[in-house]
């Protein structure tokens, strides 16, 4: 027989049924909110930390402007991974070769550049975090293969750089030549030209976690589109401290300061440029070595090599050095001497560095180098061969003043046996030709100050180019760079 069960406790028995499952269901919520707010941080942190719209803001932070920050030690911070317990792994501490504990980063520094790129310290290390478009072309694949950590693999991230030039120039008419050697009309003794001096746009992928590829389209005032860098980087340095490149691309040989924004260094004529090539490489935090291999316009076997190296001796010092050496300028994208001696193996060696000094507020930098051809020729014109070369000397200032981030230079460089040798003229330089006398000399006055943002930078110059031919030529410039 079943009894029946009082109204009274059938009711308290469903009521403490329904406490109990509140209870629980209050248990449940509470962990749940628990694990959401865990959640939020740790994207709180990611928001805060890294952002991934363009290259020029995912590279670097430019908040800091202590100019000791750059001699300090930096560390790469690399935090993308979440394990199973939904906590953020860091790779900072366990990477291989623990390679960027130390290392001259000049991210957080006012920018020094010429003809775009990172000049003095910044041209002496692969570990900048800096606008791809502000990258020293010597150094780009060093220094691309350590920013693609900041993206995701199988990414693709952009860059890009808009350069704007106004001119004014004066002194006497020179004698010019084309780039195929033979003469072309005189140069206007004055004028005034406002022009695109370079457009160019960068496509860097991630392809897994072993292959890079980049591509850069160029673009000037003539309105010629080409292709800059074409090429690959394999290899990967939380595993191995070696890497390959194999395309088209920069060779890595010689810095070369001595330039300004506007006008580049005297000593650009013994400089190389790109190459399709092989290149075998090796970077630390403070070392970067490179030897490439690709051949002469004439179907000749040629290569260089290089070796870059940068690093902090104290919170106050830091220590820049290079030397490099290339087989043959004729096919090393090299301009001058292939006009004055064509088909001929003409090498060069240089061999420069720097020395930054932290002051107060400011960073005072001194730079200096010498370069030579490693083979004789007739480079005066006069029958007898000799070795040509060249040397300058160059210093910075720079520092935030009143909120902007601003910098100081001076240069003064000189060549010697160089009178045949066809170089660029600083004014005008769409007017499609060199200087068919060689410069002897040359002075640069200029200053550079960031507006609106750190990646805007405007810098009036002044240059002075003194020639064999006894000519004279000044220049006044305003260039104006962006960086994207």
């Amino acid at each position: 027989m079943i009894k029946k069960i009082p109204l009274y406790l059938a009711t308290l028995l469903f009521s403490g049924d329904l406490i109990s499952e509140t209870i629980n269901n209050r248990k449940t919520i509470s962990e749940l909110q628990a694990e959401i707010q865990n959640i939020q941080l740790e994207i709180n942190y990611f928001e805060k930390n890294i952002e991934f719209e363009n290259n020029s803001e995912d590279i670097q932070n430019n908040s800091n402007n202590d100019p000791s920050y750059l001699f300090k030690n930096n560390s790469i911070d690399i935090i993308k991974n979440i394990n199973s317990e939904n906590s953020i792994i860091s790779f900072k501490k366990d990477l291989t070769y623990d390679l960027f504990e130390n290392g001259v980063d000049v991210g957080n520094m006012p920018a020094i550049t010429s003809d775009g790129e990172t000049t003095y310290l910044g041209a002496y290390s692969g570990n900048n975090s800096i606008p791809i478009g502000m990258i020293s072309s010597k150094l780009f694949a060093s220094t691309l293969i350590l920013q693609r950590e900041k993206f995701d693999a199988y990414s693709v991230f952009l860059g890009g750089l808009v350069r704007v030039q106004a001119q004014s120039w004066f002194g006497d008419s020179l004698a010019r030549v084309g780039f195929d050697n033979k003469p072309i009309n005189k140069s206007n003794k004055n004028g005034q030209n406002i022009y695109l001096s370079a457009s160019r746009l960068y496509f860097v992928s991630n392809v897994g976690s072993y292959l890079i590829a980049e591509i850069d389209v160029n673009t000037s005032e003539q309105n010629i589109f080409s292709i800059g860098n074409a090429f690959v980087i394999m290899g990967n340095l939380t595993m191995s401290p070696f890497f390959i490149t194999a395309g088209r691309s920069t060779l890595t040989v010689a810095s070369l300061g001595g330039g300004g924004p506007s006008t580049g260094g005297i000593a650009d004529f013994l400089n190389t440029g790109r190459a399709t090539n092989i290149s075998i490489n090796y970077k630390t935090t403070t070392l970067n070595i490179s030897s490439a291999f690709f051949t002469t316009n004439d179907q000749k076997a040629n290569f260089s090599t290089g070796l870059f190296y940068a690093d902090n001796w104290s919170n106050e010092l830091a220590i820049g050095f290079n030397t490099g050496y290339v087989y043959n300028l004729n096919g090393a994208e090299n301009f001058s001497i292939p006009r004055v001696a064509p088909d001929k193996t003409i090498g060069a060696y240089s061999v420069d560095a720097n020395i930054a000094y932290t002051i107060d507020s400011g960073i005072f930098q001194l730079n200096s180098g010498w370069a030579t051809t490693t083979n004789s020729f007739d480079f005066n014109g006069n029958g007898s061969n000799v070795f040509s070369g060249t040397w300058y000397v160059a210093g910075n200032y720079s520092a935030n003043i009143y909120g902007r981030n601003s910098n100081f230079n001076v240069s003064y460089g000189q060549t010697y046996n160089s009178a045949a040798i066809p170089m660029t003229i600083a004014g005008s330089k769409f007017q499609n030709g060199l200087s068919k006398s060689g410069i002897k000399k040359q002075i640069i006055l200029s200053t550079q100050r960031s507006y609106f943002d750190n990646n805007v930078l405007f810098g009036p110059e002044y240059s002075y180019q003194k020639f064999y031919s006894d000519h004279s030529h000044h220049t006044l410039s305003l260039d104006m760079s962006v960086y994207l």
